[in-house]
């Protein structure tokens, strides 16, 4: 799963709509949209903000499982 299916999926769980989020980071909406599309990608900035947002370290919102071999 991409960052922006993740995306996607965390603020649909929460409920929010994109411009929602967008205005709880300080993002644009549409900024919000080309995440989820997958035609950009946050900056480190961005994700240090969505994790905090969503309450859930950065390795969730990246998809790593913490287990390097």
């Amino acid at each position: 799963m991409s960052i922006g299916e993740r995306i996607k999926r965390l603020r649909m769980k929460k409920g929010i709509k994109k411009c929602e989020l967008a205005d709880k980071i300080g993002v644009a909406p549409n900024t919000i949209h080309y995440w989820e599309l997958g035609r950009n990608d946050p900056t480190i900035f961005s994700c240090i903000l969505l994790a905090d947002y969503f309450a859930i370290t950065l390795d969730e919102l990246c998809g790593r499982s913490g287990n390097n071999g």
